[in-house]
């Protein structure tokens, strides 16, 4: 009978984080966002024309995972490897969302970054204090605050998968196959 009820219990959790996000299939909502150098960038009308990744983070937690992603989002769309003609045209940003009372940090965390991130990635980190309420519920964000939230989106805006959590490469390859697929 323990047995049983793992197994269920097991098979319940791995289910649970294989379902798809009610997100997928709307249009991304505006989004105005600020750059490191004081551009402001509203997604996702600013960037349409190209596929686009978008990752959010929205409290403490889930900002400190977010670097987890930086280093295979980068190796994977942003660097195009050595001798090879192959690189992803793709958008990429990694959104740091700061709401409450979290708004008064947002220009400590901005320059910190800003002195001590890499300047190939500066371009692709933006800064949003908006209505996160709303942009939980429409994104679907609701369930894991501690995580980052990843979405792939069409030259259009529209939102073809969402991804939460840890980074793996299955979830690095499913990103690229939405982008293969409208080459």
């Amino acid at each position: 009978m323990r047995i049983t009820a793992f197994l269920l219990s097991m098979f319940c959790t791995l289910n649970s984080f294989g379902q798809e996000s009610d997100a997928i299939g709307s249009t991304f909502p505006e989004m105005v966002t600020e750059d490191l150098f004081d551009n402001t960038i509203t997604l996702p009308e600013d960037i349409k024309g190209k596929y686009s990744i978008i990752g959010l983070a929205y409290n403490k937690k889930s900002a400190d995972k977010m670097p987890n992603w930086v280093v295979p989002i980068y190796q994977k769309f942003i660097t195009e490897p050595p001798g090879l003609q192959i690189g992803y045209d793709v958008n990429t940003y990694f959104v740091y969302m700061f709401s409450g009372m979290t708004v008064a940090l947002k220009d400590v965390v901005k320059s910190k970054m800003n002195n001590e991130m890499d300047e190939v990635l500066k371009p692709h980190t933006l800064f949003e204090t908006g209505e996160l309420k709303s942009y939980q519920k429409v994104l679907d964000m609701l369930e894991k605050k501690d995580t980052p939230y990843f979405f792939i989106l069409d030259p259009e805006g529209k939102i073809l998968w969402a991804t939460r959590g840890t980074p793996r490469e299955s979830k690095i390859n499913k990103l690229a196959s939405y982008i293969d697929e409208g080459k």
